[in-house]
């Protein structure tokens, strides 16, 4: 590889992945995202990367290798969607075959990159197609045509980002390399994660619109005895602040129930955007494009920088 190994981001988002993988010392080249702020998000943040705006089945790759001007692809990263997406007749919407998926493996073909890094969520692993067939062997398969691949169940909290964030993390290298990738180890355990109270505004910089209303509190109290009643757990999260944070989703923005600062039974409120930044470990300087809930939106979708810094690293470990 060259003095930085070159890396194609599909799936792009706000650009969390390539952060890390940049901050790890690879050229971000390209980012492809078809949601427009995303995009842009990736674009600011990425001022010398090419930033393609469009539904990634609509962008042919001889459109991206002309945008590209004869640079090479070391690496490819991303996390395709796992829905698939129902066309004509009747697909399984659950097939990857039918999905955003296989244009993750068009890329792979095109580009025969030495190496890619793929996220998804945890639950890939248990998902079925209409056959029975599990997602994750359909997916493995066409992976494994050119790729010596692992599949690893990685949290985040492990790799210094303060939130409990458990991903699946397939590694591929290219089979003439003839190396077989290993998982990465945890840099933290336990007794050493990033608790949450370390990345937290102080009080008295706290604007009062993030305080929940006594009726939203009132809400709270009443849906956890329910719930309680009927043995059920309920969605409101308080953080513990020696501990990392609860997971922050996308719809965070919807009302924050999901990772909540609590000072008393009275004052209870919502994460600003700056501390949601910095739980996806993002650095404090990354700017986002469009209004408060598209910026959430981002942040939730985001992989966390940090973590993603951490698995760059070791694939340059593995590939040297």
């Amino acid at each position: 590889m060259g003095a930085k190994p070159t890396v194609l981001d599909l799936f792009s988002g706000a650009g969390g992945m390539s952060t890390g993988f940049e901050m790890a010392g690879y050229e971000i080249v390209m980012g492809v995202e078809y949601i427009q702020n995303f995009s842009e998000t990736f674009s600011v943040n990425h001022p010398n990367a090419i930033a393609i705006c469009d539904d990634i089945r609509e962008v042919s790759s001889d459109e991206i290798l002309e945008k590209l001007e004869g640079k090479e692809i070391d690496v490819v990263i991303g996390g395709p969607p796992c829905q698939g997406f129902s066309g004509a007749g009747r697909r399984d919407v659950k097939d990857p075959r039918n999905s955003l998926f296989m244009e993750y493996v068009k890329y792979l073909n095109y580009f025969n990159p030495k190496a890619f890094i793929m996220e998804n969520v945890m639950g890939i692993l248990s998902m079925k197609n209409n056959s029975n067939v599990k997602v994750i062997d359909i997916i493995m398969n066409n992976l494994e045509n050119n790729y010596n691949c692992r599949i690893c169940k990685l949290y985040a909290s492990d790799f210094e980002v303060p939130q409990n964030r458990r991903r699946v993390i397939i590694i591929g290298v290219r089979k003439d390399l003839n190396i077989i990738p290993t998982e990465p180890l945890p840099i933290l355990n336990k007794e050493n994660r990033i608790p949450v109270s370390t990345i937290i505004l102080p009080r008295n910089k706290i604007d009062d619109k993030y305080y929940l209303s006594e009726r939203a509190i009132n809400g709270i109290i009443a849906k956890r005895e329910k719930a309680k009643k009927n043995g059920n757990g309920f969605g409101a999260q308080i953080l513990k602040m020696d501990k990392p944070s609860y997971t922050i989703p996308a719809r965070y923005w919807k009302d924050g129930y999901d990772a909540l600062v609590s000072y008393s039974d009275t004052q209870i409120r919502r994460l600003t955007i700056l501390e949601l930044k910095r739980i996806q470990s993002f650095p404090d300087d990354f700017v986002l494009t469009g209004n408060n809930k598209d910026q959430i939106m981002q942040i939730g979708n985001a992989v966390a920088s940090k973590f993603a810094y951490h698995l760059g690293k070791h694939l340059i470990n593995i590939l040297q």
